[in-house]
Parts: C-alpha cells; structure tokens; sequence
C-alpha cells in the first residue's frame, strides 16, 4: 500500500506592488499546504528567478510568473528555482517523486526542452551573479503550453531521484532549478506560476529482510541434505535488499516469538530448539517508522534420530542439569557441567506461584526432551492443579505453552485426582516400562504413583496405585533409578524432621515390572543425614552429577540457593557444593 504526499507552493499572495524588471516587489513567504493520505502537513517554502540582465537584483517570492530560458527584447536570459519543503518525507521510503508546476507561456506551441535539475541552496541574496550551482539533470520535458491553441497547463518533471536521497538522508527540503535546455534559442523560453508547483510523492512500504544462513539454507522447496541440527546454533543474516534508508530490521520466530530488533544487514545467532521444519519472521522499518511486508524464511533441522536425552539431562548435552525456583517461583535453569559442577543459574522462561513444587518429568511430549511438570494452586479454583510445561530443548519453557493434566474419573468421592490437595510431586522415571514417564504425588500421609499417559489423562493406563498410607507427610520422596542393579527403582526418603536420608529398594512384580507398593513395605536403610526440611526445603532432583557411576542428591536451601552433595560408596557426602 502506498500513499500520496503533496507539496506545493501556496497560492493567494497579497501582492505589496508589481512592475517589470527590478522593480518587482517581494511578498511574503507562502502558507503550508496540508499534505495527503494522512501525512504531516507539508509544503514548498520560496521560490526566486535570476536574470542576466539584471544580474545582481533578488526576485526572492516574488509575484507575478517565473521566467526561464530567453526571451531576447527587455527581458533576456532567465532561470527558476524552487525550494521544497521534505520534512514530512524523511527517512521514507519513495517510490516515486514528481515535479508539478503549470506552464503559463510559451514562445510558440511547438515544444522546446526544459529541464529540472537539482541545485545548492537559494536565498533572498540569490542574483544572477550569486546562483547555485548545478548537481544533476533530474529530467527534461518537451512541450509547450500558455499560448492560443496550446492552453496554460502543467509540465510534470520525475524528481524520484533527489526525493528519495532527501529521504533516506532526513533533508528538511530540496531546491530545483528550471532552465532551457538551449538558452540561445529565442524560440525556447516559458513561464511558471509559482504558486501552482507541487511535489507529489508516492511513499511505498520499505523492503523487506532477506534473510539467509549458511547453517540453515533456505528450505522453502524442501529439506536441504546440508542443513544443520536442532539445539545447534546458526547465523542468520537480515539484508536489506539494498534499500538504504532502513532504520531497523525486526525479527521473531515460531519457536521464540519474542521480537528481537537487529540493524539492518546485521546478523543474529539463532538456534533451533527443536528438528523438522522452522519459519523464522522479520520485517524491516524505515527511518520514518513505516513497516515493511512480513518475509518469511523457512528453513529445517535435522534431528538426534529419535534418541530420548537421558534422564535429567535438559539440554542435550549429555549432562545433568537443574531447574529450581527462586523465592519468587521464577524457573532457573542450571546447566551442569562434566566436572560436576553448574553454570550459573539463568531464567527458565516462566514464573509460577509462591510454594509451588516443580519436576523435572521426563519426557511427555515425544520430542525426545525432557519437559517440566508444575504443581501450582490456581487462584480461584479452590484446588491445585498439575500442569505440564514442554522443554524447548534448551532448558526453557514458555508459559502459554502449559498444558493442564488431568484424569478421566475425577469425582471428588472416589476419583483419581490426587493432587488437587497434594503436598509434593516427583519425577518417577518410567516405572512400568512403556517407555512413558511416570510420576509420584505425595497426597499428605499418603504416596501415590501414577502411570504418565500423553494423552493428558494420568489414569488412561490404569488408576493410580497407592504406595503407601501413613507417615508420607512427614517424608519427602526422590526415585533416583535403579541404583544396586537389580532391575527395579529404588526410592530414597528424607526424614523431614531428622534430616536422615534413606534407600528404599524396590521389588518387581509377577509379570517383572515394578511394583510400586514395594516402597510401602520395604527396609529403609541410612544412606546420609544433615539434610532436614529446615535447612534444605526441597529436594530437587537425583542424578550422576560427577559422572563417577553413582547417583548424587540436590536440594535448595532455606536460602533459595541450589546445591548438591557427592556420593560416596557408602551413602551421601553432607558437604554441600554450590550449583553455579
């Protein structure tokens, strides 16, 4: 879509006096014209002519027509000019700019050549022997009118050249001189009423980006066999398509639509989250705040192969990672590193109410990422909800992403919704061995296992099964796999009041999965103590976090700060190491 902008020189001049030749009075500068098509107000603001044969008198706004070329007799040799006002133009792009002005006389009806260049700057002290000089010829016109048999009508001149320039470089006005293209033929000179030019530019949208990646090539016709993986970062570059007066380039993409500002033929690092097919958005803004089209680059992915990131691991990088929440329920994500260590804490994505209980849940969504399940209590609803947030492979989530987790027989009397007033929830890995994530929801006194469906229904393969009933309030519980060897999840339990940490081992059932009820039943045996609720409220997660082959403990303190202690061949190191 475009739009009409007018400039033009104001008619209705009182006129103070008028006589030939130097005795030509000056009157006051003209009014502005309103522009069109909504744009600021604009218009021409002075015009003057020189005269060789009065070559140090100023017609600065002078009445009466403006001479060019020659007319022999009294009057001799002439030469126009205009100032334009191009304030309202600046930093747009045009798309074509043209010179009205009506011829009011001519020698004869038969056309002689007037060109329109641009020119320096004119002033009150712009005589014959003090002009402009020249820049470049913007275009000639052949005609003449202002005669019988030739009617007074306007010459139109294209001045897209200088007007665009004058956009992209914020000029507040351009000057345009009117001369004859032979200024010794008596045969060429014409007149100009002032007060009828006008500049009308039309203003077009600015280019769109072009947008590329030697990573990530075009993919628009297909998957490319060089492309890049997913979680692997890529170089996108926004070009211009060599329009010169871009203030900005835009950008956001499918999988992050947050907009990202860029200058213009800049480039960014991007990095896919996730395999398959990917649009990436931009659109460039002018130097006068006008938005360009949308482009749209597609681009692809590959993928790890179906290969599921190991448990814990929320980046891909093969290493146990942490998510925690801050005092104010704000997600961070702490990416581990091969020494056993954490990169510093940065933000998941997301913020959740005071005291809600977060897991690490393995991976819900088929994507191969493990993804985060939130226990929150919803304001207004009376009872918790349980809610799924898929991991953008790289340790992030997003809150319009949450999906909310349900059951199919959820009547309050003898339904399977457990955490609508649970405690606590934790990761349970894959109990049954569907290849589905499991999860245990800690129901006051009692413990809960539930077989993950990703349907979004938690008892589509089964009710829940009750682990336990009695003293599970005074606990919290980790499943932090199979930790002796024998097939089957164990569980550790931390005395909440004590401190004490305890292994649990867990039994298989007839049919050889695990059965769940094992726990209720089994010894527990001391593995570590120093760990009290007091001192560490949450337990966050399990893992190999030094990658000795044995399973570590972390927790966040009573200070919000994440740690994790070492284990040892004989149960859990208390020493507690920082997280970042």
């Amino acid at each position: 879509m475009s739009s009409a902008v007018s400039l033009a020189l104001a008619g209705g001049l009182a006129v103070a006096g008028v006589a030939a030749g130097p005795a030509t009075a000056a009157v006051a500068a003209p009014a502005v014209s309103a522009g069109g098509a909504g744009e600021t107000p604009v218009g021409a603001q002075a015009w003057t002519r020189v005269s060789k044969k009065y070559p140090n008198h100023s017609y600065w706004n002078a009445a009466g027509d403006l001479r060019v070329g020659n007319e022999a007799g009294t009057e001799g040799l002439s030469r126009a000019y205009l100032r334009l006002d191009t304030t309202a133009l600046a930093g747009a792009t045009v798309s074509k700019a043209t010179f009205r002005i009506t011829n009011t006389g001519a020698a004869s009806c038969t056309g002689r050549p007037v060109e329109l260049w641009s020119v320096g700057a004119v002033s009150a002290k712009t005589t014959w022997n003090n002009q402009p000089a020249k820049a470049v010829r913007l275009a000639t016109v052949t005609d003449a009118k202002g005669r019988e048999g030739c009617a007074a009508g306007d010459l139109e001149f294209d001045a897209t050249a200088l007007v665009t320039e004058a956009a992209a470089k914020s000029r507040t006005s351009v000057t345009v001189g009117l001369f004859a293209a032979n200024e010794s033929d008596a045969s060429a000179w014409k007149r100009f009423a002032p007060a009828t030019a006008k500049l009308e530019t039309t203003i077009g949208r600015p280019a769109p980006p072009v947008i590329s990646s030697p990573e990530f090539p075009d993919a628009s016709n297909g998957a490319p066999a060089n492309t890049g993986k997913a979680r692997t970062p890529g170089t996108f570059t926004f070009g211009t398509g060599g329009a010169t007066n871009i203030e900005k380039i835009v950008y956001w993409s499918e999988f992050e639509p947050r907009e990202v500002t860029v200058a213009p033929g800049a480039s960014a690092v991007i990095t896919p989250t996730g395999s398959g097919p990917h649009m990436l958005y931009a659109y460039s803004v002018d130097k006068a705040g006008r938005r360009s089209d949308q482009a749209v680059y597609h681009f692809w992915a590959l993928g790890n192969g179906g290969v599921r990131d190991a448990a814990g691991d929320l980046n891909g990088d093969g290493l146990r990672d942490l998510w925690t929440l801050d005092p104010d329920g704000r997600l961070r994500f702490s990416a581990g590193r091969a020494d056993g260590t954490f990169a510093a804490p940065v933000d998941g994505g997301a913020s959740f109410a005071p005291g809600s209980r977060i897991a690490a849940g393995g991976d819900w969504g088929e994507d191969g990422y493990n993804d985060l399940l939130v226990l929150e209590s919803v304001e207004g609803l009376g009872a918790k909800q349980l809610r799924l947030f898929p991991n953008n492979g790289l340790g992030s989530v997003r809150p319009h992403d949450g999906i909310v987790l349900s059951v199919i027989e959820d009547d309050p009397a003898q339904g399977n919704d457990h955490w609508s007033d649970a405690q606590d929830i934790a990761d349970a890995g894959d109990l049954n061995g569907d290849g589905e994530p499991d999860l245990l929801v800690k129901q006051g006194a009692k413990l809960w296992a539930y077989t993950g469906s990703r349907s979004g229904y938690l008892d589509m393969n089964g009710a829940p099964v009750l682990v336990g009933d009695g003293g599970w309030d005074t606990v919290a519980v980790l499943v932090p796999g199979d930790t002796d060897g024998d097939g089957a999840a164990d569980l550790w339990v931390r005395d909440d009041a004590s401190g004490d940490l305890f292994a649990v081992k867990g039994a298989k059932d007839a049919a050889g999965q695990l059965d769940p009820r094992s726990w209720g039943t089994a010894l527990r045996v001391k593995i570590g103590s120093g760990f009290g609720r007091a001192a560490y409220p949450t337990l966050v997660s399990a893992g190999d976090f030094d990658r000795d082959g044995l399973v570590d403990l972390s927790a966040v303190g009573a200070d919000g700060k994440a740690v994790w202690f070492r284990a040892t061949a004989t149960g859990i190191d208390a020493t507690p190491r920082p997280i970042g």
